[in-house]
């Protein structure tokens, strides 16, 4: 072969191995679905997470209708006029005009500033709501999320107990037809193999639930592939006020009370100003196309200075300041709640991961306790020194142990979970991200 062929020869290998390699890669991450991926996808698609988006452009719309009653408010009005002719009047009998009206708001005891610093302070609580809708979204899709696989472990468990429960209906049968065990024991082991089938039916069929509560929370018809388990978390040992303190520094919904709160302030401000004279500039000017109406010109203009005061309003203004002071009061009382709210749910949650610890250590004890017993009670059934009740309950034991434990191992994960959602601090990778879309 030639230099030439031979250099050829390298590139088309190198191509075929990227090509090879590349596929590979991309059926790699086609493979399943993982939780990270799971969070992307419900960011995008889920529905709630798309209405908390347009609930925060509303808020943010009041502001700018609040910052309007700064600028001069202008209209244009036409009319054309006929009206009937009367001969002792020299008024035309039909004409046309266009005028152009201005008013500017001067002054009221600030209340227009008022408004607007108000629609800004609830436009910033809303975005901190949106943010924490957003972290409860997507936890409840790791909720989901770890259900799945849990329904998957059951049928994992399932399928084993089912394994197990035949393996003992068959010895059961032979030993039967050695004249070892009566038919009582064969129908015994029968009807364990019946249930087993029963509990592998429902783990599949909660299963398939879980799925598809999983690919509602995430905004999508069907889940694309198969769940990835995501790696195990540990919880690193930590104080309760230290918690305490990382909430306070970052749980949105308290930084939305506190918003709402200033927001509440400035709405009495903005009540209490009716009590206070309004000051005005109105201006107009008229054009027409019948000079008689301006005593032979054909347009007109004025402006006033207008000075208002409600003199009585039938108690209207003191029932909004009432109104607005109760919120004031509420937004108050609302703070004060929810920071003993958010140290409960710390202590909550530290005691429940604390206690779900002890509870896998015992349950992974239980766990080898119940295949030590299971294994040496067939072999004992086998040599006909145990009874077939004897081996059922080894069998119930060990099956309803894994459970158990498959149980309290996804609880526990669940756990270190919401321990991030209650600090506040649950996937602010992604929270950044929404934080930069919202202000782009």
């Amino acid at each position: 072969m030639s230099k030439h062929g031979k250099i050829c020869l390298i590139l088309l290998t190198v191509l075929a191995l990227g090509m090879f390699f590349s596929k590979n890669a991309v059926s790699g991450e086609n493979k399943g679905l993982t939780l990270d991926r799971a969070y992307g996808v419900a960011l995008e698609e889920n529905e709630n997470i798309r209405i908390s988006r347009q609930d925060l452009s509303i808020a943010e719309s009041d502001i700018a209708s609040a910052t309007s009653n700064l600028y001069p408010q202008i209209s244009a009005r036409g009319a054309y006029t006929r009206q009937k002719d009367i001969r002792a009047s020299s008024a035309p009998e039909k004409y046309g005009t266009m005028s152009l009206q201005l008013d500017q708001h001067i002054y009221q005891w600030g209340k227009v500033w008022s408004g607007r610093e108000m629609a800004k302070y609830y436009y910033e609580g809303s975005r901190f709501r949106h943010i924490r809708r957003v972290q409860e979204i997507l936890y409840q899709v790791g909720v989901r999320y770890y259900e799945a696989l849990l329904g998957r472990r059951s049928i994992e468990i399932a399928e084993n107990s089912l394994e197990r429960a035949t393996r003992q209906a068959e010895q059961a049968r032979a030993r039967f037809e050695a004249g070892v065990v009566t038919k009582t024991d064969v129908l015994r082991a029968e009807v364990q193999v019946a249930r087993s089938r029963e509990d592998l039916e429902r783990a599949k069929n909660q299963y398939d639930i879980a799925r598809e509560q999983l690919a509602l929370e995430m905004g999508v018809e069907s889940l694309p592939g198969k769940l990835v388990e995501p790696e195990e978390r540990s919880f690193k040992k930590t104080s309760i006020s230290d918690l305490y303190e990382k909430a306070i520094s970052n749980r949105q919904d308290l930084l939305q009370a506190e918003k709402q709160l200033r927001g509440a302030e400035q709405r009495v401000d903005f009540e209490q100003a009716d009590f206070f004279p309004n000051i005005s500039l109105t201006g107009e000017y008229t054009r027409t196309d019948e000079k008689t109406l301006f005593y032979g010109e054909s347009e007109d203009w004025q402006a006033s200075l207008v000075l208002s005061y409600p003199l009585f309003t039938g108690w209207n203004n003191s029932s909004e300041v009432a109104k607005a002071k109760s919120e004031k009061r509420q937004a108050k009382y609302s703070l004060a709640r929810l920071r003993k709210q958010i140290q409960n749910e710390v202590r909550s949650v530290y005691l429940d991961i604390q206690t779900q610890l002890k509870v896998i250590e015992q349950l992974e004890q239980q766990v080898r306790s119940a295949k030590r017993n299971y294994a040496q009670i067939s072999a004992q059934f086998k040599e006909g020194m145990v009874t077939a009740v004897d081996q059922i309950d080894a069998f119930t034991a060990l099956n309803e142990a894994e459970n158990r434990l498959a149980q309290a191992y996804y609880t526990y994960q669940l756990d270190l979970l919401r321990l991030k959602l209650t600090t506040g601090t649950f996937k602010n990778d992604l929270l950044e991200k929404e934080i930069l879309n919202e202000k782009g």
